[in-house]
């Protein structure tokens, strides 16, 4: 299917086009376009069971092998977005031929894009130009095309629109005698004299009871085919057939969804951690998120997931939590990491050295902090000392001291001479307090 610069096609686009022409015809056009299945190597092959290809203009799914005498296939006419001042197009049709042979019977529909969006009907004889239907096409519009061959070279392309009860039917002689070499239900970048026409974003087309001479895509050696750019950058993707072996998407959307996590910190936590997965998709939609705790193993499927903490601090240490979201058609995000810091059991302080020091010079005040691992590395302490009546006499609050090592307080002592008792309490980064302050003795002479 090609764009031919011979006539205005819509009052709304900015440029003046023709209509179609079909892919097998794209390599003779243009140095730019290739041949879908030929320029490319398949890859990922399981013989009798189909391949997976690439493509600049197709996507889809295609049988060769022929004869074929009919194809037939009903879609749901997807909406396409406006592309703003860029022309983009995207064509969905069946038809007959198109691979291996220089001939294509093919009947479907588009939309297209430039400012405003617009939709028609087409169907085409290559090498005879296409031939634009008098139908009334909107998205959402449910149809049916079928292409069937009688001999000698007569083709019946019709197209039924079950939501407006609008059909078309013709009955096409080919002078050129037919290979009925190929059967294809695609979706089409078309192409203008310049090259391809950037894919119209269309988010999800889906199509139903396919069957090719009657029977089932699955009943043949198929090659399912996404589209790339020269750089095989992906434009759209084919999506697998179902059970039936008859339906099958093609999809714009092959970005993955991005997910967003509510209740992750770095902070230390003595209760259970909730997290909250939200995912955001702008095309077809987040399917589910889910969050795996043994570093992807298993999955789990859900968007909230509670970080125990349980009293006998089995669960004390750092927790790792995967997440991710897969869209509608299958995009899985890669896997996003937050941590969870869980520590339950309480620090014990040590004042431990009773210290001397002269009034006017610096005092040292010794202490430490044990904290079991694993646990929050560091705790805040405050020191008091209390002269012999048990007044406060100085207070010293110092954060984020290191736990588990040798540490010392020091301060000017402007302290009237005398013996006062110093204590040491302590709560760790997680809220933990211990169970009783420690004390020792200062004199100051």
């Amino acid at each position: 299917m090609e764009r031919r610069w011979s006539g205005p096609v819509c009052a709304a686009l900015a440029v003046v086009l023709g209509f179609l022409l079909p892919a097998a015809a794209m390599a003779r056009q243009s140095t730019t376009v290739v041949d879908p299945h030929r320029a490319r190597p398949l890859t990922h092959t399981h013989p009798l069971l189909g391949s997976e290809s690439q493509s600049l203009n197709w996507s889809g799914y295609d049988v060769t092998g022929g004869p074929f005498t009919s194809v037939t296939a009903t879609w749901t006419q997807p909406r396409v977005r406006n592309s703003g001042g860029t022309f983009t197009d995207a064509a969905f049709w069946v038809g007959l031929d198109g691979d291996g042979s220089n001939t294509v019977e093919q009947i479907g529909t588009e939309g297209y894009s430039e400012g405003a969006v617009g939709y028609d009907a087409w169907y085409e004889m290559y090498p005879d130009y296409p031939v634009t239907i008098g139908m009334s096409i909107h998205p959402g519009d449910v149809l049916t095309g079928t292409v069937t061959w009688s001999k000698p070279a007569y083709f019946t392309l019709s197209l039924v629109d079950h939501t407006t009860s609008s059909t078309f039917t013709t009955t096409q002689f080919m002078s050129v005698p037919p290979a009925l070499a190929s059967g294809e239900i695609i979706a089409e970048a078309p192409s203008s004299s310049s090259g391809v026409v950037p894919l119209a974003d269309f988010t999800l087309c889906d199509f139903t009871d396919c069957s090719i001479d009657g029977l089932p895509i699955s009943a043949y050696d198929w090659t399912s085919v996404d589209m790339v750019t020269e750089n095989d950058a992906l434009v759209d993707r084919t999506l697998p057939l179902g059970a039936d072996g008859a339906s099958f998407g093609v999809t714009t959307d092959v970005v993955a969804p991005t997910t967003t996590v509510r209740g992750a910190d770095s902070r230390w936590h003595k209760k259970p951690v909730t997290l909250r997965f939200s995912g955001g998709d702008a095309g077809t939609g987040v399917a589910f998120s889910e969050y795996s705790l043994d570093d992807g193993a298993t999955w789990t499927k859900g968007t909230a997931v509670t970080v125990p903490a349980p009293a006998d601090h089995s669960g004390d240490g750092m927790h790792k939590v995967l997440y991710r979201s897969t869209d509608n058609v299958g995009n899985v995000e890669k896997r996003q990491a937050c941590r969870v810091r869980i520590d339950t059991q309480r620090p014990t302080p040590f004042a431990t050295k009773a210290a001397r020091v002269a009034r006017g010079h610096t005092a040292e005040l010794r202490y430490r902090v044990d904290d079991p691992r694993p646990g929050s590395p560091t705790a805040s302490v405050t020191l008091v000392v209390r002269n012999a009546r048990g007044a406060v006499v100085k207070r010293a609050i110092v954060g984020g001291r290191a736990v588990n090592t040798a540490l010392a307080y020091r301060f000017v002592c402007r302290l009237a001479r005398g013996t006062y008792t110093y204590s040491v309490a302590a709560t760790d980064a997680a809220g933990n307090r211990q169970t009783a302050p420690a004390a020792n003795t200062l004199v100051v002479h």
